[in-house]
């Protein structure tokens, strides 16, 4: 019998002397970005991204659900490793470029040595609120525009 497990903390994988912390991130969770940047405030320094693409089949959501790891590592500027039993398997720089990507559905293994980072990014100490403040201004703007239509009329 299997279930949902939940977690009301991210919780990180330390080294035994503390100076890389993990973030296991599982499958589609590597969507949600600040529930990727929970991980990091809570003193991630590496994340690693474990997936099976292998559902997405001929589609090409198995490159879309690559491109969500690219953004994540440019948001938290993190290294990322990324691991698909049945997709493409890869590391992923701070900077969201690729590298040793494996070829879909192929069998490889590929190897690193990844550089923790301990700083935080704005997106990461803030989150959204560059997005939500852009869409509370957008609301404001737009009934400030109605209001100067109708005093118009």
């Amino acid at each position: 019998m299997g279930s949902l497990g939940t977690q009301d903390e991210r919780g990180v994988f330390y080294s035994h002397d503390k100076k890389v912390c993990i973030a296991l991130v599982i499958c589609y969770e590597s969507v949600y970005s600040d529930y990727v940047a929970d991980y990091v405030r809570n003193g991630a320094n590496l994340i690693f991204i474990l997936t099976n693409d292998g559902w997405w089949d001929t589609s090409p959501g198995h490159r879309q659900h690559l491109a969500y790891s690219r953004l994540r590592a440019i948001e938290t500027r993190r290294e990322i490793a990324r691991c698909a039993n049945t997709g493409i398997s890869c590391f992923v720089t701070p900077y969201g470029e690729i590298e040793q990507a494996t070829p879909y559905w192929e069998q490889a293994i590929i190897s690193k040595n990844m550089t923790p980072n301990d700083k935080q990014t704005l997106f990461v100490k803030f989150g959204d609120i560059i997005s939500y403040t852009s869409s509370f201004l957008a609301i404001l703007l737009f009934i400030w525009s109605q209001i100067l239509r109708f005093k118009k009329s």
